[in-house]
């Protein structure tokens, strides 16, 4: 028969106590799952300056990109604003291209993550104004724009914002995986650089 010592006092807590460390460690690490996103060419956003893309969470049915216009068409308060975002969209993809400094706001926190729209000394110089949603992007050249999430902005820092917050640290890291294939040339830019090629099953693990 084995041994089975006989535990009372201190030495019986001492005992419960590592199992249930033992028990938290477990669940811990049980739940650090790999996340996935699908690249995504915006077929409808090819532009003559820009071509935009964004990406797709494995699990999910819609792209990001998609996610956001579907929220924000839902809030009628905001129609101005969605209507005006997409004319940004579509006068820097047609007209301007992607002038980091002079249409996006810097919103980079680990990557270097941008949004829209573009700062207000542009927007009013343009006539073009929103004022209450941000959208959060990558660009990557003059040429080619990543679009991911984002939401209606409720507070001065955006980064403390409830409904913006974690589409800020969400794009931050896609931006790190981007950034990485287009080191490793899984991603790789056209001979002029006016574009990007990729594999449509390549995945990017955040």
């Amino acid at each position: 028969m084995p041994f089975e010592p006989n535990l009372t006092g201190e030495a019986y807590f001492y005992e419960r106590s590592i199992n249930v460390l033992k028990c938290k460690f477990t669940c811990k690490i049980s739940l650090n799952v790999n996340i996935f996103v699908k690249l995504i060419r915006l077929t409808e956003f090819q532009f003559r300056k820009v071509k935009y893309f964004t990406v797709k969470f494995e699990e999910n049915d819609v792209n990001e990109f998609f996610d956001f216009l579907n929220r924000m068409e839902d809030v009628s308060e905001i129609s101005e604003d969605l209507a005006n975002m997409l004319v940004w969209i579509e006068e820097i993809g047609e007209n301007y291209g992607a002038i980091k400094n002079r249409y996006f706001r810097n919103e980079s926190i680990r990557a270097d993550v941008q949004a829209l729209p573009p700062p207000r000394k542009q927007m009013e110089a343009m006539e073009i104004q929103v004022e209450n949603i941000r959208l959060y992007c990558m660009v990557a050249n003059e040429h080619v724009v990543f679009l991911f999430n984002g939401g209606i902005k409720t507070t001065n820092n955006a980064k403390d914002c409830p409904n913006v917050g974690k589409y800020i640290d969400q794009a931050n890291r896609i931006v790190l995986g981007i950034d990485e294939m287009l080191k490793t040339r899984e991603i790789a830019w056209t001979e002029d650089q006016t574009d990007i090629e990729f594999d449509e099953d390549l995945e990017i693990e955040l």
